[in-house]
């Protein structure tokens, strides 16, 4: 059973200005178990339509004073007939014309004189055609509106979270102080504070995911240094490279590098590819991190000596929640949502970001800015 078909009160407006024509075409529609709405003219089919909208318009292509170019070209261009499908009505003598009715909005056209089948087998289509369009467009209004709550949850749940975790980890760091703690103890504490500042990443993360999804994201682009940036960014993350020995190395052209950028937001990109770059390069490797010149702007490229990426795991390296095969080397956690967050901040800012890499020989994320 087809279940896609139109159902039979499916209305269908008809015009043209020979009224034989009209009865020929209604006929075949009715028996067909279709609605039809007649209209001689294009006026007049303007007109009827703000009393009932149709579901498909059997346009004549050649009518006095208004043709059925102008018809389709108003249609086209009100928002609340722009989604009917319009089918033209033409003699064979007319074909020349086909082309500017496709161009002002036509779906197809049905040749005088009329073949039954084959009308009707144009109706039919065009009519299934849109009610999935319909379908696919209520389907779409729906899930933003559950997106929308989603993201309306997610961000009320995060910012909730944020508060009490901080607290954890500030009264944590003042317990690891007490020199009477003990040996047993200050490791107890040690990992409260550490899972405390990993469910403080975690909810920044998705607080950050939020933002973005919601277009709250405020941008204060300015001419910024790109080397003096980056070398910031890379005194923060020295500490955490030296934990699993290993090296960061900074590499630049001379002169400056100038890049339009959001600071802050440029730190927090930065930060997120050295930082990953560290998790997941065995101890005792080396991070380079290169800045120069190129066609497009300037590039900040962060190249790892981890276990590198599949071909796989490339494709979905900037998804949210991504689960790749590479693991964090010294037991860190990930949530999957960094790079999703990078990939919106970069681009944000009028950037571009991809990934070179090939399994056992490391990884080369690159960003590239526009010039200030």
């Amino acid at each position: 059973m087809n279940t896609s078909s139109p159902a039979p009160s499916s209305n269908v407006l008809v015009v043209d200005d020979i009224t034989k024509n009209l009865q020929v075409v209604g006929t075949m529609l009715r028996n067909a178990g279709y609605a039809v709405t007649p209209a001689t003219s294009g006026a007049e089919a303007l007109k009827g339509i703000r009393v009932r909208v149709p579901d498909l318009v059997l346009l004549d292509l050649m009518m006095p004073e208004m043709d059925g170019l102008e018809v389709c070209r108003r249609l086209k261009a009100d928002p609340l007939t722009q989604s009917i499908p319009v089918i033209f009505l033409t003699a064979s003598n007319e074909m020349e014309h086909l082309v500017k009715g496709f161009e002002v909005g036509a779906v197809d056209y049905v040749t005088k004189p009329f073949n039954a089948p084959e009308l009707l087998a144009r109706v039919r289509t065009h009519l299934e055609l849109k009610q999935a369009r319909d379908v696919i467009f209520r389907n779409g209004l729906e899930l933003r509106r559950l997106n929308d709550e989603k993201n309306e949850f997610m961000g009320i749940a995060a910012h909730d979270l944020r508060s009490p975790l901080n607290a954890v980890k500030g009264y944590s760091e003042m317990v690891l102080e007490d020199p009477a703690l003990g040996t047993e103890n200050t490791e107890l504490v040690q990992k409260i504070h550490e899972a405390a500042a990993r469910m403080a990443e975690m909810v920044q993360n998705l607080l950050d995911a939020n933002r973005i999804e919601r277009g709250e994201m405020q941008l204060r682009l300015a001419p910024i240094d790109l080397a003096a940036g980056v070398a910031a960014v890379l005194e923060t993350q020295r500490a955490r490279a030296a934990a699993k020995q290993q090296s960061i190395q900074m590499l630049h052209e001379a002169g400056a590098l100038m890049v339009q950028a959001d600071a802050t937001v440029l730190t927090q990109v930065i930060e997120n590819l050295v930082s990953n770059a560290v998790k997941y390069s065995p101890t005792g490797k080396n991070i380079y991190v290169r800045l120069s010149r190129s066609s497009e702007g300037t590039r900040c490229e962060v190249q790892d000596e981890g276990p590198g990426l599949s071909a796989e795991d490339q494709k979905k390296l900037f998804g949210k929640f991504a689960r790749l095969t590479a693991k964090p080397t010294g037991g860190e956690h990930s949530t999957g949502l960094g790079l999703s967050i990078v990939k919106k901040m970069v681009e944000a800012m009028n950037g571009k970001v991809w990934c070179e890499s090939e399994l056992g020989r490391g990884a080369t994320f690159i960003v590239e800015f526009p010039p200030a």
